[in-house]
């Protein structure tokens, strides 16, 4: 994880633009939306995401969101990684870590995270961190002309098992 810079914003065009890899997320970015999405949110004084980046490369394949929600002991995480990097355990490592990071070093209170009916792989990885669904807004979203369910996760400090 890292902070984004200028030259990565055709990296996250390559996965911000795959139908496969936003599915469950936005529609697919266009090249312009893209560079206003890194530049709002990622090239600024306060990050609301960061590049996902592989270990050996420095190739971005995603983001992480990681920022405070709310209040400043309470932080939200995601994670959009490209489709041909998923399933690999890099959701896990990356979020573990980062959740272990945001309890130990900035001593919060509360991680949270959301998700949408159907994307049942980020509902698993949310589970496996142990975060609990505290909440389900029915029919919330607008998503491949249906209207679906979000999802609302959160874990609390004295939830996790040291």
């Amino acid at each position: 994880i890292r902070n984004y810079d200028e030259a990565d914003i055709n990296e996250a065009y390559q996965y911000l633009s795959n139908p496969k890899t936003m599915y469950f997320i936005e529609n697919p970015y266009t090249l312009k939306y893209t560079e206003e999405f890194i530049h709002a949110y990622g090239v600024c004084e306060d990050p609301l995401v960061y590049a996902l980046v592989l270990k050996n490369s420095n190739k971005v394949i995603g983001h992480v969101i990681f920022h405070e929600y709310d209040y400043e002991s309470i932080y939200e995480i995601g994670i959009i990684i490209d489709t041909p990097y998923q399933k690999q355990g890099i959701g896990y490592e990356v979020l573990s870590v980062l959740i272990k990071y945001a309890f130990d070093n900035l001593d919060i209170h509360k991680i949270v995270a959301e998700t949408v009916e159907g994307n049942d792989a980020c509902v698993k990885l949310l589970e496996k961190l142990s975060l609990v669904r505290e909440a389900t807004l029915r029919k919330q979203n607008w998503d491949h002309d249906n209207w679906v369910d979000e999802y609302h996760y959160g874990l609390l400090r004295e939830e996790v098992v040291e």
